[in-house]
């Protein structure tokens, strides 16, 4: 057996010879082991080739479509989002186009007050009325501020307020001033103060409210009386209380009376609370604490949920009260909305409701006026424009709006 080859342990684990070395594994330090390298191709038995196909890269536009294929629910909230995102834009461009179409006139105040440093505001508003009550009363006036050209003794201002919002807008105060306030009208001479805005327009007024109580005003805003008709309508009704009976003008109450109790006022009988004085005890006092009855209860409606959260409402406010005020042209779109969205946490609960401090009514020659308290008023103002209006007022007297169920 010595002639037999046999083969050991060693040779049998490829220890040596050619066969043994074809079924050796590469080195991984060779170039056949790289199977990156762009010369080493897969092939099949026998030697064939295989061609390997490139994978294709997709498009951005095709990877998002291919996700939004995958997650439809979300897609379809998305979709819905956008939408609107895209009306709630479109409704606040809207919104802003009528804030723009608001008639705007210019104020030169010339030798004006020292304005107190800070971000609390003073602004005149002055109602235009006239005497006989005739129809189309703002549109004129509007025509004239925009074009510059006042008519001397065209209109009158029958009602006056100087509201100031304080710092942070959680308080504010809104002053009366009666409009037969006897004071110094600049250029004119002594006389009732809605005879500024007649001779000279809100410029003149500015000026007369400027000299005689030296408080600083921000900006002007002359309001349609007539549009306490249209905005009642707008947001359902404005409440008011009326403690007892009393004659009312049948043009506006077709009744001729306030019946006792809780009226929700509409259209006509709004107009007609606001400007009544004949019949009531005070007469143009009580017309005044009326006017503020039914601010104070329309800001209350306003800051309702049912109004700030319809946009139906707040769509046609926006369109009356484009149609129905006017203000300086300081008072930009843009300033509007600032002031809107600050004061969105002021509640009439923070707003002081008074007149303007005085002495009763007199006469003047013929004239029956209102005898200011100028020294008290001017104390008064300065308090107010330093928002110092509670510390004032627990040391000093002045008329103030009865609560609501004590409203003439």
């Amino acid at each position: 057996m010595n002639g037999h080859n046999s083969f050991g342990p060693h040779d049998h684990e490829g220890g040596g010879g050619d066969e043994a070395n074809a079924y050796q594994e590469p080195d991984a330090s060779s170039p056949a082991a790289d199977r990156s390298s762009p010369e080493t191709e897969a092939t099949l038995a026998g030697g064939i080739k295989v061609r390997e196909r490139r994978r294709r890269q997709r498009s951005r536009f095709r990877r998002f479509t291919h996700w939004l294929r995958r997650h439809k629910a979300l897609t379809t909230l998305l979709a819905i989002a956008l939408v609107l995102l895209l009306i709630i834009v479109g409704w606040l461009w809207y919104l802003n186009r009528e804030m723009d179409d608001v008639t705007r006139f210019p104020i030169d105040g010339g030798d004006r007050p020292a304005r107190v440093a800070g971000d609390q505001m003073n602004l005149l508003f002055l109602g235009v009325d006239d005497l006989d009550y005739s129809e189309n009363v703002g549109p004129d006036v509007y025509d004239m501020l925009e074009s510059g050209k006042w008519e001397r003794g065209a209109f009158r201002s029958d009602t006056m307020m100087l509201v100031h919002l304080e710092a942070g807008r959680r308080s504010a105060q809104v002053v009366s001033i009666p409009r037969d306030s006897w004071v110094d009208i600049p250029g004119e001479g002594k006389s009732k103060i809605n005879a500024a805005f007649s001779w000279g327009g809100p410029e003149l007024a500015v000026r007369t409210v400027e000299k005689n109580f030296n408080i600083y005003i921000d900006h002007v805003v002359v309001v349609n009386f007539g549009g306490f008709e249209d905005i009642s309508e707008v947001v359902d009704g404005v409440t008011v209380f009326v403690p007892q009976e009393v004659g009312a003008d049948p043009r506006y109450k077709p009744s001729g009376v306030w019946e006792r109790g809780y009226h929700n006022l509409k259209g006509k009988p709004a107009l007609g609370y606001v400007r009544q004085r004949y019949g009531l005890p005070g007469g143009d006092f009580d017309r005044i604490h009326r006017q503020q009855n039914f601010l104070r209860s329309l800001l209350d409606k306003l800051a309702s949920r049912g109004t700030l959260l319809n946009p139906v409402r707040v769509t046609r406010l926006t369109q009356k009260l484009s149609e129905l005020i006017a203000v300086d042209d300081g008072l930009t779109s843009a300033k509007m909305r600032e002031l809107a969205l600050s004061s969105r946490h002021l509640r009439s609960s923070g707003i002081r409701f008074v007149t303007l401090p005085n002495n009763g009514s007199g006469t003047e020659g013929r004239a029956s006026v209102v005898k200011v308290d100028f020294p008290s008023a001017l104390t008064m103002f300065e308090a107010i424009a330093n928002d110092q209006f509670e510390p004032w007022l627990s040391k000093n007297q002045v008329g103030q709006l009865p609560s609501p169920d004590q409203v003439d």
